[in-house]
């Protein structure tokens, strides 16, 4: 075993989640600070657009330029800030994959794993069986198919039988072909 620990080790969460607010808060002014300078120049661009003497532009093209460079200062300020912002956060994530890794070492189905060999038969054995129950549900299935296949309906109950339906459904079936034939002409007669 090492003598020395490594540093990380000793790093806790809620270390890592201040570092983090304390990071979003600096970011947070930086950006304030920026569109405070970027709104002061564009103040600035409109008076110099009025301005008559040369002396006042040039005095105003300093002032510009100065807090342009202010501006520039405090975007790279941002810029780093989010970059350690970025950075804490991927630190708290592994801090958190970490702790969660450990919970589950203790429990003790997540122990079964490791032995590999075991839970390959474990895993087949459950497979065989559940193909197995689907066979006999198919074969089910298929009974039911043939069963019903065979029997025939009672045509008293279910369809035509009686002489007289049989002539009754053969004028239906005209009245039918009559009522699209004449709508047919009139759809055509429209068309005309």
């Amino acid at each position: 075993m090492c003598i020395f620990k490594n540093k990380f080790e000793k790093l806790t969460r809620e270390e890592v989640i201040d570092t983090i607010c304390s990071l979003e808060r600096d970011e947070a002014l930086a950006e304030e600070s920026i569109a405070l300078y970027t709104e002061k120049i564009k103040n600035m661009m409109d008076e110099g657009k009025n301005m008559k003497d040369i002396l006042q532009r040039t005095l105003l093209v300093k002032k510009i330029t100065l807090e342009s460079e202010k501006r520039e200062r405090a975007m790279r300020q941002a810029m780093y800030l989010l970059y350690n912002l970025r950075l804490s956060i991927r630190l708290k994530d592994a801090i958190d994959d970490k702790s969660l890794v450990d919970r589950l070492k203790s429990i003790r189905s997540i122990k079964y794993f490791k032995d590999q060999r075991a839970l390959a038969l474990f895993l087949n054995k459950a497979l065989n069986t559940k193909i197995k129950e689907e066979n006999v549900l198919t074969d089910a299935d298929d009974t039911f198919k043939v069963i019903e296949e065979m029997f025939s309906s009672n045509k008293q109950i279910y369809g035509i039988a009686d002489i007289n339906e049989d002539s009754l459904m053969a004028f239906f079936e005209e009245e039918n072909t009559l009522n699209e034939l004449n709508l047919e002409k009139e759809d055509v007669q429209k068309w005309k």
